[in-house]
Parts: structure tokens; sequence; C-alpha cells
């Protein structure tokens, strides 16, 4: 059989076996360094998020930390009771007013860390999932590019949780899942705040007990990371460690400050990473993602015939 090579050769052209050749090993070597994309149970988003997260691990977890460091000294050497103290003698109802915004100030930092630090690491580990990575300044140049439709998307999404927490306990829980994906659509699609709900809300359909299934383990693992700090900081914690250690007051909070700014920066990053690998599982099941991805994987190259 004279003339033929692989069953493709024509006449006048070159052989592109060679070129086939690099494509297979190019397509290889990318279902190598990022996750197959592909429908998967709870277990499998799970292991799906902590791989992407392992490879980006010390860039994930080193710009979390960053991030951390301000709410977690603010945990450890001003916690909202001791807001107050210290300014000589005031009333019940100005100690108590003072107490009110030191916790109003630290769950609006720490909402805002959360958020942006979330944020960012979904963008990072997205590369994981779709083999284009981004480097932690193109993503954070993204994130601050979109901030206001982010932050009109977070208004709106905690508008609609206090509603559905105010209605009932299954409405909150509802809007829960149903908005889980808003805030990626809107940071990594460039959609508005609107469309990133409505989005959400198409996406997640039909995928309830994988997401109640995800953030339930997701917490069993990483509820006593964020719980050690809240309980290590509280003053009847405190006060009996320093009893039974005899340690210093301010070496007790330096501890505390930087462990809790570890604890926070692995939460938040393997959390992220975790709702990145269940955003790319509602891609693939509402859109067929992964049959996308593929077909541009074996797309044959310019100019060469197919």
């Amino acid at each position: 059989m004279q003339g033929r090579d692989d069953g493709f050769r024509r006449l006048g052209q070159l052989s592109d076996a060679p070129q086939r050749a690099r494509g297979r090993r190019s397509s290889e070597r990318l279902d190598t360094s990022r996750e197959d994309l592909a429908p998967r149970n709870v277990g499998e988003i799970l292991d799906a998020g902590l791989d992407a997260l392992r490879a980006r691990f010390a860039a994930c977890a080193g710009v979390c930390f960053l991030l951390w460091l301000g709410p977690s000294w603010l945990l450890a050497f001003a916690p909202p009771e001791q807001w107050g103290q210290g300014l000589g003698a005031v009333d019940e109802g100005a100690q108590a007013l003072f107490q009110l915004t030191g916790l109003l100030v630290h769950s609006a930092l720490n909402t805002i860390v959360q958020v942006f630090g979330t944020m960012l690491v979904a963008l990072v580990v997205r590369g994981e999932f779709l083999g284009e990575r981004i480097t932690l300044g193109q993503a954070a140049r993204r994130i601050l590019s979109r901030f206001l439709p982010l932050f009109a998307n977070g208004i709106l999404v905690t508008l609609f949780a206090m509603a559905g927490l105010i209605a009932c306990i299954l409405p909150y829980f509802f809007l829960l899942w149903r908005l889980s994906l808003a805030p990626l659509v809107c940071a990594s699609e460039g959609y508005g705040p609107a469309q990133s709900i409505a989005r959400s809300f198409w996406l997640t359909k039909g995928s309830f007990l994988r997401w109640a299934g995800v953030s339930a383990v997701s917490f069993v693992l990483l509820g006593p990371l964020t719980s050690f700090a809240g309980g290590a900081a509280s003053p009847a914690v405190r006060d009996a460690a320093l009893d039974s250690l005899s340690m210093p007051g301010p070496t007790y909070d330096t501890i505390l400050w930087l462990s809790a700014t570890l604890f926070f920066a692995v939460a938040t990053a393997a959390g992220a990473a975790i709702t990145t690998a269940y955003y790319y599982d509602c891609r693939v099941r509402r859109e067929a993602l992964d049959l996308r991805a593929r077909l541009v994987e074996i797309e044959p190259p310019s100019g060469v015939a197919a």
C-alpha cells in the first residue's frame, strides 16, 4: 500500500504523522499535569479538589497566610470583648457598644479576607482542571478588576441567605446550595451579579446530594481548624492556659496569632479548592465541559489536513 501513511496521507502533501505524534505527546503531558474533567461523586470531588491544591499548595497557602495575618492579629491581641477596656470608667451601655463595634469589625474583615482568599485560590487551582495555569499576580489583578461586581454579588448572596434564614432553616440551606457557585462564576467567568446568581442556580440544579456531602465532609475536615482559634482566643481558655502553662500573656497571644493564621489559611485554601472541584463537576454535568475540552485537545493543528 504505497503512498499511504497511517491512512491520512494525501497526494502532494507531507506526512502528518510527526505532527500527530507530537500532538499525542502534548495531550499526554496535559493529561498528567491536570485533573481530568469528568462527572464525580462526593469522594472524587474532594479528592480532585485536594489534589489540585496539593499541586499549588505553597502559592495558595502562602497567600492565604498573608491575608489572614491581620484578622488573626485582631483575634489574638484585640478580641471584641476587650474593646473599650483601658479607656477609663465607662458605663455598661458604652462598653456594650464598643464590643458590638469590635464584633462588626472582626466579622467584616474576616468576611472580606475569606472571600478574597477563596476567589484567589479558586482562580489559581482552576489551571489544574483546565490546563491553563495563571500566576498569583494574574489572579489578584483579575479579582481587583472585578471588585465592584464581586462586592455587589457578595451583598446579594448575603441578603438572600439572610432572607432564607429568617424564613426558616430549610430555605436557608436551599439558598446556600443554589448560591454556592455565584462568587466563583462572577470572578472566573466575568458575569455580573444578577447573571452570576442565575448561572449558579442553573449549574447547581440536581446536585443537592453532592453539595450536601461535600459541605458536610469539608466541615468535618476543616471545622476543627477554624474553631481552634476561636476557642483558644476566648477569655476562659486563655486564662486557663496561662495558669497551667505559666506562660506570659504576650507569648501566648503571639503563638495564638501565628497558629490561627496558619489554620485559617489552610482551611481557606482547602475549602476554595474543593469548591472549585464541585464547580467543574457541575459544569461537566450541565455543559459537557469534559467533552468540549477533549475535542479541543484532539483538534488537529491549523494547516494540518485531518
